[in-house]
């Protein structure tokens, strides 16, 4: 099975774009089934937009793309569903044509942490997505009867290691949106619930949002990787051209993990766009995980325990100004009063980037 990170793509030219990544590399994605995150609902309508904010959604061609090329779901707990909530009944009945299955959204809290179920050559697979609160800080949750599920961690590791149990049968991964823009580490709380929800049983946490690789590491039977990097959102193409990622994002990592025998692969490609109109991703090669190269490249942590890494992440983080550091996802109360100055912060940059006065960053 196949994890790929952000896909946005807002118009049919760009789908076909899309579309060539998969068809030009039969040798990583054909015959698979493929999972990765839907940045954003379906939408061909373009008059709400504006080049004040990013807005990002996807054309409607875009699912049948991802069906046609071995997608069987995609991840929906992300920062942008809610940009447009309005079209959710539009992408779920779009979605549900093209017989792919979602998780991280819904019409109640409960439906929103509904996994997504599908079968890898046999193998009962269940994918949760969900999405670090502080990602929605400038929208309403719910809004207009749309719920996305937050990544409540003691909540889940309860209600996944519950899953767990009832289904002895399926392999559960759990699919997030966390971490900072460009943060090239992840923070040690996710280090640390990652590690626990593999204790439980989950057999992959895969990692998206950072729009850059942050790396990962096995944990006994287990994987875990942080950031994936995008996998298709191009640059110069939302908020009026203005959004864009700078050349450490155009590294990007495709997570193949094969349930039969608990073997992952990294496959790496390389971004390159826009030559003109045309926005491409590369393959540049695969490694096998646990000796993959480039990989410990970008997980300094490999080897670290988590007192150890606490004091690395501290010194190294890109992002410090005024930024509390999460340790323990076991400390809600704590985290939740630094999510809320987070968001304060969030706020007022935001403010500043529409006002032309700092770049936009998604």
């Amino acid at each position: 099975m196949i994890f790929t990170g952000d896909i946005a793509c807002p118009n049919d030219v760009l789908a076909t774009q899309l579309r060539r990544i998969f068809t030009d590399n039969p040798a990583v994605f054909a015959g698979k089934t493929l999972f990765g995150n839907l940045e954003g609902m379906i939408s061909d309508d373009t008059s709400f937009l504006t080049a004040e904010e990013p807005c990002l959604f996807n054309h409607s061609s875009v699912p049948s793309v991802l069906a046609s090329v071995g997608f069987k779901g995609v991840g929906l707990a992300n920062n942008h569903v809610l940009d447009l909530p309005a079209q959710y009944d539009v992408t779920i009945n779009t979605l549900q044509r093209q017989t792919l299955a979602y998780s991280g959204i819904g019409r109640s809290e409960k439906e929103a942490y509904v996994p997504a179920l599908m079968e890898d050559e046999g193998h009962k697979i269940a994918v949760f997505s969900t999405c670090w609160d502080f990602l929605l800080y400038h929208q309403n949750n719910p809004d207009k009867g749309v719920y996305v599920a937050e990544t409540r961690e003691v909540f889940l590791l309860e209600h996944i290691t519950s899953f767990i149990q009832q289904n002895t049968d399926t392999s559960v991964v759990v699919y997030v949106h966390w971490s900072f823009d460009l943060e090239t580490l992840p923070f040690p709380m996710y280090r640390q619930w990652a590690k626990a929800l593999i204790d439980a049983g989950v057999c992959c946490v895969v990692g998206c949002h950072s729009h850059c690789v942050q790396g990962g590491e096995q944990y006994k039977d287990g994987y875990i990787v942080y950031g994936l990097g995008n996998f298709f959102l191009p640059n110069h193409v939302y908020a009026n051209g203005k959004l864009h990622f700078p050349a450490m994002s155009k590294t990007q990592l495709v997570f193949e993990w094969t349930p039969a025998n608990n073997r992952a692969f990294c496959h790496w490609f390389e971004y390159s766009g826009p030559n003109s109109t045309v926005h491409d991703v590369k393959y540049t090669n695969t490694e096998a995980f646990e000796n993959s190269t480039t990989l410990k490249q970008f997980s300094p942590y490999q080897n670290m325990d988590q007192t150890t890494y606490l004091g690395y992440f501290k010194k190294y983080r890109r992002k410090k100004l005024l930024i509390p550091v999460y340790k323990d996802f076991q400390a809600a109360f704590k985290n939740r009063l630094k999510t809320i100055m987070l968001k304060n912060r969030a706020k007022f940059a935001r403010f500043l980037a529409k006002a032309g006065l700092i770049g936009w960053q998604n």
